[in-house]
């Protein structure tokens, strides 16, 4: 079964560390657009490796990343 990848917008705060989209690696990149717009979506596992539970990515906002496997 393939990990979902849900991008929920949030407040970037001073205790996460925040990524940009161009930081992502090919595979996290081609995933992370769908994910912005749907509410989650199924992923390839190598996509989840390029990004990490709980983290910040800033696309066109910012966006907390929940990955559930």
């Amino acid at each position: 079964m393939n990990p979902l990848l849900e991008a929920t917008e949030t407040t970037p705060t001073a205790d996460r560390t925040v990524r940009d989209y161009d930081e992502l690696d090919d595979r996290a990149q081609a995933a992370f657009p769908d994910a912005v717009d749907a509410d989650a979506i199924a992923i390839p596992e190598e996509a989840a490796e390029g990004l990490s539970d709980g983290e910040v990515v800033r696309f066109t906002g910012y966006y907390r990343v929940s990955i559930a496997r």
